[in-house]
């Protein structure tokens, strides 16, 4: 989300629905909530529910969270600030902890058994789980496909969730249909990503509520890889820099 004018990043306000932290809550004075509500409320485009308000470790110094974008409030209402707080002393970023953790509260919503899971060699000693929205018409998604058995080996679960990007009843998303659809799916991905023809078969399917998850995680290219903690890496990622940041 931008700053192109004043006032211009909260532009994407109009669809955006608010998640509310209690504990967080309770800890801002009804003084400075009322006072950021002032500011922004007026700009929100007439969405409702509460603001997700939050102390910071600065003095007089909020952050309030719309959806997955973050912003950072004085206590009068009367400073806006956009961008990244750095914790200097323990290497953290606390923003990106912010957005990541709603991230993980997203991915954490979606049914485990809408996926293609590629499991993890149960015997390696480290375990982890990716979250991997891909187009299989996507000729990175395809290279990733390549790296899961390496992925496998290290002890890291590969989750496809799938994103045809060029949209509903198109044939990115009819392949897409047949492979969830198929009797054997990961068989079926596995022909798929290396460019061999499928049957085109239908059922009651996944990929529509998937794509929609795309949106609530501002998601816009493939493949994106999402990790156990919430973060997000987009694109291509080889096996051999992956796992050094997933384990990391």
């Amino acid at each position: 989300m931008k700053l192109i004018k004043k006032w211009g990043l909260l532009a994407l306000l109009s669809s955006a629905a608010f998640s509310v932290n209690v504990q967080a809550q309770q800890d801002v004075a009804a003084e400075q909530r009322q006072a950021i509500e002032k500011t922004l409320t007026p700009l929100l485009n007439g969405v409702s529910g509460p603001l997700d308000i939050r102390p910071t470790p600065i003095a007089n110094l909020f952050l309030v969270k719309i959806g997955l974008d973050v912003i950072y409030l004085s206590g009068d209402g009367n400073y806006l600030l956009q961008g990244q707080m750095m914790d200097l002393k323990n290497g953290v970023n606390l923003t990106s902890a912010v957005v990541n953790d709603e991230r993980k509260g997203v991915i954490a919503q979606i049914p485990p058994t809408s996926m293609l899971v590629y499991p993890a060699n149960p015997k390696a000693p480290q375990q982890s789980t990716i979250t991997v929205f891909t187009d299989i018409d996507c000729p990175y998604c395809r290279k990733f496909h390549n790296e899961i058995p390496a992925l496998n080996e290290a002890g890291v679960t590969v989750r496809y969730l799938a994103f045809p990007r060029s949209g509903v009843n198109t044939p990115s998303y009819s392949k897409a249909v047949s492979v969830w659809c198929a009797s054997n799916p990961q068989q079926a991905m596995d022909k798929v990503m290396k460019g061999e023809t499928l049957a085109a078969k239908s059922c009651d399917n996944p990929v529509q509520a998937h794509m929609g998850y795309v949106r609530d995680l501002e998601i816009n290219g493939t493949p994106n890889i999402i990790l156990e903690d919430g973060a997000l890496l987009p694109g291509y990622v080889e096996a051999q820099k992956l796992i050094p940041r997933i384990y990391n």
